[in-house]
């Protein structure tokens, strides 16, 4: 009209709609101008159809959903199957049709673009503390090696109960990842205090394994019993942190038994290695003591307090006062 576009909707009269046998009273017109009746020239079937009509930025949109039986199948196959065959052939049905997985898929994305930033930011953090602590740039690499072996044991724990990989179980991996580191620490801090006290090197590394193995062992045996009634609860409110519950302890306990055996190892290559090193600068070969930035820190306490360590005030035993005085 003019100028303007007038859009008309014709429709049938309330009573003619109003029950699904007026269907069969509606006739269409062909291209030859004749009407003909709808169940001569379609097949017609019945269908539930929405209760509503939702849209997202002005295109019609419906949500598909679906409970999964994680006995037979996983939500990622499903997923996986999903994107590999049948919506590629619907979208050859429907070029104009797009979809894109909500829900949990999109809080899984979220969560694993913030571990993505994050993860590697709390191991940094975790380096430079150890690397204080230490006063060296290379053991805390060493320690930093029982991170992966938490996370295979976090993975071969939820292999043996049967519990899939989830969400909540790399969270748990997360939080693991400060835990495992726990062990090596105090086995290197005992192995540097016999180096820092004249003991060989070598004779250090086994006399720290044997010192520190009751304080590791009894640390996983606490850690692994006190997760272990999570674990075996079969409520359904635990049912979504029993995954984290199963990275953590078989974290801790897979990590525990190789940080006994492969540290003083790993130890042993890096005391080889900073020989070859030294030997390649200056020419001649270096003790396994000489080349240990431990046996220097004794004498960086003793500069610090202006004292040696061994040094114990004089006093009198017979003088029970005089000696608590001093």
């Amino acid at each position: 009209r003019g100028r303007d576009d007038v859009r008309v909707r014709v429709r049938y009269t309330a009573e003619e709609r109003s029950k699904f046998a007026d269907i069969e009273n509606v006739r269409v017109r062909t291209p030859m101008g004749t009407e003909v009746p709808l169940f001569s020239v379609a097949d017609v079937t019945y269908t539930k159809g929405p209760s509503t009509i939702t849209r997202s930025d002005g295109l019609r949109q419906i949500s598909v959903t679906a409970e999964v039986n994680p006995v037979k199948i996983t939500p990622g196959e499903v997923l996986g199957d999903l994107e590999a065959e049948f919506l590629p052939q619907l979208r050859q049905r429907f070029p104009h049709l797009s979809y894109r997985f909500e829900g949990p898929q999109t809080d899984s994305r979220d969560a694993f673009a913030g571990l993505a930033i994050g993860f590697p930011i709390a191991l940094l953090g975790m380096y430079v503390v150890i690397a204080t602590i230490f006063r060296s740039y290379v053991q805390p690499l060493v320690i930093l090696v029982t991170v992966p072996f938490g996370l295979i044991g976090a993975i071969y724990a939820h292999l043996a109960m049967g519990y899939m990989v989830t969400m909540m179980s790399i969270f748990g991996m997360v939080a693991l990842s400060g835990v495992v580191v726990n062990d090596a620490i105090v086995l290197i801090e005992r192995v540097n205090g016999y180096i820092a006290e004249g003991m060989p090197v070598f004779e250090a590394l086994k006399r720290g394994g044997t010192r520190r193995f009751r304080a590791i062992f009894l640390t996983t045996l606490s850690t692994c019993g006190g997760l272990s009634p999570l674990i075996l609860e079969r409520s359904m409110q635990a049912q979504f942190l029993i995954p984290m519950a199963l990275s953590m302890a078989g974290g801790v306990a897979f990590a525990t038994l190789l940080t006994l055996v492969l540290i003083p190892a790993l130890l042993g290559i890096l005391n080889d290695a900073r020989r070859i090193v030294r030997h390649a600068f200056t020419g001649h070969w270096p003790t396994p003591e000489e080349v240990e930035p431990a046996r220097n820190r004794v004498l960086h306490e003793d500069d610090f307090y202006g004292t040696k360590q061994n040094d114990q005030p004089s006093f009198s035993p017979a003088d029970p006062e005089t000696a608590v005085a001093k």
